[in-house]
């Protein structure tokens, strides 16, 4: 199946898409991350604020990180190769970024852009571990994917066979 061909479903069936693919592993463990990111470039300013922070990034980070790493998802096989690729690491990361900074800008986030910082820097990371993840059967949601304690067993090999 092609990148072309996989995004025009989505965008197609963007309901059933999300349904099937809604990645809720992938929203809980940004939502923690990201939102500690954002607290933490706030806490300085006060508890109040730094939590604010935190509930407005929840708001938005739980449902968009759950869709973008269906879209994750959904490439992670499609060709070419490197169109699934970049699609997973320069295009949802990119539009998930855009979705972040208009949110906190409209939340008036104080400190926006030391948030913003960090949290693009987390993704240059955590996009390619992602990819690499989902081509393991890793962090997976819908049929044939495991529970969070297959995904840390499948993670913990993939680390033991790695160091070996």
């Amino acid at each position: 199946m092609t990148v072309a061909h996989v995004i025009g479903e989505i965008v197609r069936h963007p309901v059933r898409f999300l349904r099937a693919r809604w990645n809720w592993k992938a929203a809980t463990l940004s939502a923690i991350m990201r939102g500690a990111i954002f607290f933490g470039a706030t806490l300085n300013l006060g508890l109040a604020t730094a939590s604010w922070t935190l509930l407005v990034d929840a708001a938005f980070r739980i449902p968009m990180a759950g869709a973008c790493a269906a879209v994750v998802q959904d490439v992670r096989w499609a060709e070419p190769r490197w169109g699934g690729v970049a699609t997973a690491v320069v295009v949802v990361p990119v539009a998930s970024h855009a979705i972040e900074i208009t949110a906190h800008s409209i939340a008036r986030t104080p400190m926006l852009w030391r948030g913003v910082g960090a949290s693009i820097g987390l993704s240059v990371l955590s996009s390619a571990i992602e990819l690499f993840l989902m081509r393991r059967d890793v962090m997976l949601v819908g049929p044939g994917s495991g529970s969070v304690a297959t995904d840390l067993k499948r993670l913990y090999h993939l680390t033991r066979s790695r160091s070996t």
